[in-house]
């Protein structure tokens, strides 16, 4: 009966080790990856603050009237009833140079050049 204590006594401890370990390491690093994922959203959600605050700025200067007419006269062409709007076309692109080699003269003399 004694022998049997024995062996048992140090088994329980184990056991009762384990178990203490298991109910103190599992929330502990599950407590470790929630704070971690908290903590990225955290940024994520202080970015979006800050785009929110940006695009806010944003619309208070587009209320503003100088603003209105200012992108409507440049990026759509708006004008003022009277006035008209010209718009200035790029140069033309230059010619081809062909080497004047003989496969080339009878394709530049049949494009008139």
């Amino acid at each position: 009966m004694i022998a049997l204590r024995r062996s048992l006594v140090p088994l329980v401890i184990v056991l009762v080790i384990l178990v203490a370990l298991f109910y103190a390491v599992f929330p502990t690093r599950t407590f470790m990856d929630q704070s971690a994922a908290i903590a990225e959203v955290q940024a994520e959600l202080d970015a979006l603050y800050e785009e929110n605050e940006a695009l806010r700025d944003r619309m208070e200067v587009l209320t503003q009237p100088e603003e209105i007419e200012r992108l409507a006269r440049s990026e759509y062409n708006l004008v003022y009833p009277g006035e008209e709007a010209y718009a200035m076309l790029p140069p033309a692109p230059e010619p081809v140079k062909v080497p004047d080699l003989w496969p080339l003269n009878a394709l530049v003399s049949s494009l008139g050049g």
